[in-house]
């Protein structure tokens, strides 16, 4: 239903079609149509963005199919490195003349913004947050950004109308108001589905299901937007793994 609205996504859409490869992606059509089109209208704003959690290379390959057509660079983030290394290898075989600017990286979000963020100088950023959806990662998560405010234009959150059984705490939605305010300023993005359907009743694997007529995403103009948590006195360290061993 979205072809024939974006030449982008459609390229995309057809490489991802005659790459053979066998793979499972998690969210919508729209989703993927919408990160293209939220790309084309921040093009030329920022330089790197950062694909957290990339599964099995879904949004990965959305976004290594935008690299040449507005030039910024790829850095994939994820705590489990056979993720990372199938969602190189879809993004290699699929865009082969994208791979060049693709990065990995291996581990958690604030270990990344210690490492990499605050050692880059004159990047401008956008996050994509689709990794850990535990209510208290995603804070942990979000707060880390704060130590590189200055450089991030964006962040786009995915799964922000999912909920699940308690022990799972999925509530991405909320935890972004935790750290940026109950006055959130965003832009919806994605599917937003009806009361009653299937996808509103908790499925029988983990229990998950979505809220009815709540936004699949999140996009966060960081212009518009400002940190209430942490606290300016809260060290960096605190949002840290521990060190290997403890």
């Amino acid at each position: 239903m979205f072809r024939h609205k974006n030449k982008i996504f459609d390229m995309i859409a057809n490489r991802i079609v005659e790459t053979d490869l066998r793979y499972e992606d998690q969210c919508s059509a729209k989703y993927y149509f919408d990160l293209v089109n939220v790309l084309r209208d921040f093009n030329g704003n920022f330089d790197r963005l950062v694909e957290v959690g990339v599964f099995m290379g879904g949004s990965s390959s959305i976004f290594a199919g935008c690299i040449d057509k507005f030039d910024f660079d790829l850095d994939l983030v994820d705590i489990n490195p056979r993720f990372l290394q199938f969602a190189y290898e879809r993004i290699r075989r699929t865009f082969p003349e994208a791979v060049g600017r693709v990065r990995l990286f291996y581990g958690d979000v604030p270990s990344y913004v210690r490492h990499v963020m605050l050692e880059s100088h004159g990047v401008r950023h956008i996050i994509h947050h689709d990794g850990a959806h535990d209510f208290n990662q995603v804070v942990k998560d979000m707060a880390s950004l704060y130590y590189v405010r200055q450089s991030l234009f964006a962040i786009i959150a995915q799964d922000t109308h999912l909920r699940g059984t308690i022990e799972k705490m999925n509530f991405v939605d909320l935890a972004m108001y935790a750290v940026f305010g109950a006055d959130l300023k965003y832009a919806p993005i994605g599917e937003a589905y009806i009361d009653g359907t299937e996808m509103c009743r908790p499925n029988i694997y983990q229990g998950n299901y979505f809220m009815p007529g709540a936004a699949e995403g999140f996009v966060l103009p960081m212009a518009a937007n400002q940190f209430v948590y942490p606290h300016p006195a809260l060290p960096m360290d605190d949002f840290l793994p521990p060190p290997h061993g403890e």
